[in-house]
């Protein structure tokens, strides 16, 4: 039987302060209200007509905000409430022009879009599981929602839990790693060892087709104007020196700035980021190549700016720099 893990990863302090409903009943500040009114604004447009949908996602974005983002104490540079708004408001849409969905496809990945990352410091409690222990627990915190909100429609509820399971991303470099990029990727040989007949199952056949699209639309920051792939770059670059406890204006932070803004960002471009969909193939590919020559030759001048014997001063040294040379590639 699946794993359910509602029970593994509870409620937090912040799933319990914002119930389903919050925005709508205007118990929250103006600046949460004006997160979930974004939500709902770019759910309209993609033609999410259910109502229960459009709350759900509307109070995963306020909760992003208020565990990573401006209406917290732990602020996260990359994974917070603009990046779940960035999917739900640019990238969906994009991938939508090239997509022919039902309407529960179409309400799964908006759910996706704003409920993958709800969670980002978990500990892993299944190591026979592939799914990450941010995503399980998110998973959690997203099937929660849907119990509030009265979604309990299978192909729904599929449809999310096998997006959010391939979404799990893996960028381990040694060979003993078996998932490298997303796990979308191998979703289906996996569920063949776990459910063998899962292929006679229609629904789980078109949410496996789902969860690749849904990892394309995760990792389309590739396919951003160069400039804004560029600071999703420094977003993580930045919230990866704060995980680790380290200032960016610290010398102990320009060795891993440098090192993720030239070789990760070559590995994350060259070889993690795969189209796992044809459509999301169709929708990122072209301005995705046109970046990638870039990142290469931004990662070559940078590399050139700090030779070994002239280390940075600071991974904000390396961050400056980073974003003058990119400019010159833009």
């Amino acid at each position: 039987m699946p794993i359910d893990y509602r029970l593994v990863y509870p409620a937090d302090a912040v799933e319990q302060a914002v119930p389903l409903g919050a925005p709508s009943g205007g118990t929250l500040g103006p600046c949460a209200l004006a997160y979930a009114r974004r939500a709902a604004l770019a759910c309209d447009r993609i033609g999410i007509g259910n109502p229960a949908v459009v709350d759900v996602a509307s109070v995963a974005v306020v909760r992003m905000a208020m565990r990573y983002g401006p209406l917290g104490q732990d602020a996260h540079a990359y994974h917070n409430q603009d990046h779940l708004l960035d999917l739900l408001e640019d990238k969906l849409p994009a991938l939508l022009d090239h997509a022919a969905l039902s309407t529960a496809g179409r309400d799964a990945l908006a759910l996706f879009c704003a409920c993958h990352d709800l969670r980002q410091r978990e500990t892993r409690h299944h190591e026979e599981e592939p799914i990450g222990a941010n995503e399980a627990a998110s998973l959690a915190e997203a099937e929660r929602l849907l119990d509030a909100a009265g979604l309990g429609d299978r192909t729904l509820r599929t449809m999310l839990r096998f997006a959010i399971i391939g979404s799990t991303f893996a960028a381990g470099n040694d060979e003993t790693v078996q998932s490298q990029g997303a796990f979308a990727h191998r979703l289906a040989g996996w569920l063949d060892a776990a459910q063998p007949d899962w292929r006679d199952d229609p629904v789980a056949a078109e949410a496996e087709h789902l969860a690749r699209m849904a990892a394309d639309i995760d990792t389309s920051n590739v396919a951003s104007p160069y400039i804004d792939f560029v600071q999703s770059a420094v977003a993580l670059a930045t919230e990866i020196q704060y995980r680790a406890g380290r200032a960016l204006d610290d010398p102990a932070s320009s060795a891993g700035c440098l090192g993720f803004l030239t070789e990760g960002q070559d590995r994350y471009v060259f070889v993690l980021q795969r189209f796992a969909s044809r459509e999301g193939r169709a929708t990122f590919g072209a301005q995705r190549d046109a970046n990638a020559a870039r990142v290469r030759e931004t990662g070559r001048r940078l590399r050139e700016r700090f030779p070994p014997g002239s280390p940075p001063a600071s991974g904000l040294a390396v961050i400056a720099a980073f974003r003058e040379i990119a400019a010159e590639a833009h």
